[in-house]
């Protein structure tokens, strides 16, 4: 599975092992594992086309008091993620997810 996030505040930490960090998105945990091993794509808006992406390494849920139980995605970078359109059908709540199935 593919997912697409609205994400026009940047909040991406860079981790030390060049992977990144993606959060904080009310998805179920159950999505979230499928999402593993897909791609993320980051957009400004649901018409542009993706500033940022990559692969999905895992994610890990937030135990802060402000962001509990929100999910975080890791991500390694892909330029091939960056400029990709999807059109503007199944978007919800500033995501869109793509089954392959």
């Amino acid at each position: 599975m593919n997912i697409h996030l609205i994400e026009p505040l940047n909040k991406f930490v860079k981790l030390p092992d060049s992977r990144w960090e993606s959060g904080w998105w009310n998805i179920d945990e159950s999505k979230a594992k499928k999402l593993v091993g897909g791609e993320i794509y980051f957009h400004k808006k649901q018409q542009e086309p993706s500033f940022f992406g990559g692969s999905i390494t895992g994610y890990r849920i937030d135990q802060n008091e402000q962001y509990q139980g929100k999910i975080v995605f890791t991500l390694r970078y892909d330029a091939a993620c960056r400029n990709v359109k999807t059109d503007k059908s199944g978007w919800s709540k500033k995501m869109k997810i793509i089954s392959h199935d």
